[in-house]
């Protein structure tokens, strides 16, 4: 038993509190049977990934600085860190990374060992080890088998008592350290793979009257339903497998919901929606073009106030000259983007931003009208973000996207917002670098883009001499917003060649909001009060701008 108990005696002190109780688990094998370290905290059944590994003859890797370990299983490799839900898959063979998975609880570090919460790793486990795992959580028991179908199933209630949540102890933040030597992410992009879910993509889109969730499917899915109850609506699919870590990154507008919750329920998959609205009823459809899953919410119309508010839109309309602003979501379907430290996507941190600022203009400026270049998870190609925005007649033309670097976790950090022009330093010219890259997946990118030499650029900059001043002075207001704001430090206005301003025919930015490959900044932009903190102090820099402008246009 002093084998079991030792590991946990070695926990640092500001990780003993956590620990509810000492126990073990039982692993059953082709006949054998194994006794590894477990304990019990608050419900949740942490066991030793260390001597999980060990008993099966897994290779590891721990990187003991960085309080990081690698386990070989399969054809992947799992990469897992101290204090983080993140579970990163590489393919071993190929050495790229084929998804990231998202635990509802941290894994836990003690001086000899790292634990994963047993019930919550198994569905990733049986996955990429291809192999059935059987959880009796009453007995501790865990019985591997293989067969030609691998599953995961929990099953039973923990025994031992549980822990108070006002037992637990925050977690001390470490210092980062710096490294002036970070490079910039390469131009290289990774290409997002096409999911394997039956249910793996959410879009939300949230109008007066109510609320329009799709849920996008792999298959059709016959059987289903909904139930609103107070401010949570969830949604139950039979026979469907769901992303649910992918759904939970879904950008939400902070308006009708703000919270996506999926889960596994054997064969059945549960999504459960936070909503911030008021909504009176509820409706569940199949849409028979695409096979898509469509839930309404509705909401009480006061159909007087609506026409009211659209004369006076009307009335402003004529008289107010920014008219029309365009929010670009950097990146999008097949393009992930950046990835963060602990997996976060930059094409889902984009989206978040760019829907919570399109809705504080609809809401608190009238008769500007707004337009995104895309409101989901759609891979737009760069040279008609540009064409979106000039049919749309835009005023303004805002591409918000994530900064990163090569390595990660890094020292890298700040603010960075961009006017069109050739790049001046070597940063610059990588970070646009990176940003153009993706064209590389889309169709004929090289006839398309092909005219985009660096003379072309300066002729583009000639003919959008007439824009430059507004351009520059919309983001000397974001960096003076940002700047004083104290959350995020600002690195001023810089210039570079980023091929999605090229053709915006108005003033516009590209806005870097952070580094995703800095634990702090990667944190702050992966939650919704980042997201609206960031929305905030941009539309700041719009008002400012449209009274500026405004007075320009009567001189």
């Amino acid at each position: 038993m002093l084998r079991y108990i030792l590991p946990l005696l070695l926990l640092p002190l500001f990780l003993r509190p956590l620990i509810a109780d000492v126990t073990s688990m039982t692993i059953v094998h082709d006949g054998k049977r194994a006794t590894i370290p477990a304990f019990l905290n608050e419900g949740v059944l942490y066991s030793s990934l260390t001597e999980f590994a060990a008993t099966f003859s897994l290779k590891t890797y721990v990187n003991s600085e960085t309080h990081k370990m690698e386990v070989r299983i399969g054809e992947y490799r799992l990469k897992l860190a101290d204090g983080n839900p993140f579970v990163v898959v590489v393919d071993h063979n190929k050495n790229v990374i084929s998804e990231v998975y998202q635990l509802p609880v941290d894994v836990v570090r003690t001086q000899v060992a790292y634990y994963m919460p047993v019930s919550s790793i198994l569905p990733l486990l049986s996955r990429v080890w291809g192999k059935s795992l059987l959880l009796d959580r009453s007995s501790a028991q865990l019985t591997v088998t293989t067969t030609s179908r691998p599953t995961a199933r929990v099953t039973g209630t923990p025994t031992a008592g549980t822990t108070s949540p006002s037992e637990s102890v925050a977690r001390t933040a470490q210092t980062e350290k710096t490294d002036t030597a970070d490079e910039l992410a390469p131009a290289d992009i990774a290409v997002e793979k096409a999911s394997v879910y039956d249910i793996s993509r959410i879009s939300v889109d949230t109008r007066k009257n109510g609320t329009l969730i799709r849920l996008h499917t792999k298959k059709a899915l016959k059987k289903y339903d909904e139930k609103l109850q107070d401010n949570t609506l969830t949604v139950t699919v039979e026979n469907a497998s769901v992303d649910a870590n992918e759904l939970r990154q879904t950008p939400t507008d902070g308006e009708g919901i703000t919270e996506v919750k999926a889960e596994q329920l054997g064969r059945n998959a549960r999504i459960s929606f936070t909503l911030n609205d008021t909504y009176t009823s509820s409706q569940i459809s199949r849409d028979v073009k695409t096979g898509d899953l469509l839930i309404a919410l509705f909401k009480k119309v006061e159909v007087n106030k609506i026409l009211k508010e659209e004369k006076q839109q009307d009335a402003s309309r004529s008289k107010w000259k920014l008219d029309c602003i365009v929010i670009d979501a950097g990146h999008g379907g097949k393009d992930p983007g950046a990835i963060g430290v602990s997996g976060l996507k930059e094409k889902n941190v984009t989206l978040g931003i760019a829907l919570k600022l399109g809705k504080l203009i609809e809401r608190k400026m009238p008769g500007v009208k707004v337009v995104y270049t895309r409101k989901d998870d759609t891979f737009i190609p760069l040279d008609e973000r540009g064409q979106i925005a000039n049919a749309a007649k835009g005023k303004l033309f805002i591409s918000i996207h994530c900064n990163s670097t090569e390595k990660r976790p890094s020292s890298a950090k700040g603010f960075e917002v961009y006017i069109l022009r050739p790049g001046r330093t070597k940063e610059a010219i990588r970070i646009a670098e990176f940003e153009n890259s993706v064209i590389k997946l889309e169709k004929n990118y090289q006839e398309r883009y092909a005219k985009l030499t660096n003379e072309s650029f300066i002729l583009i900059n000639m003919a959008q001499s007439a824009y430059a001043r507004f351009s520059e002075r919309f983001a000397e207001l974001l960096h003076e917003q940002v700047q004083d704001s104290k959350q995020l430090r600002s690195k001023g206005v810089k210039q570079a060649g980023f091929y999605v301003l090229v053709g915006a025919s108005m003033p516009s930015v590209l806005i870097e909001a952070g580094f995703l490959s800095n634990t702090n900044e990667e944190k702050l932009l992966s939650t919704r009060y980042g997201q609206q903190h960031l929305a905030n102090l941009f539309y700041t820099a719009i008002e400012n701008y449209a009274r500026e402008y405004e007075k320009s246009l009567k001189e």
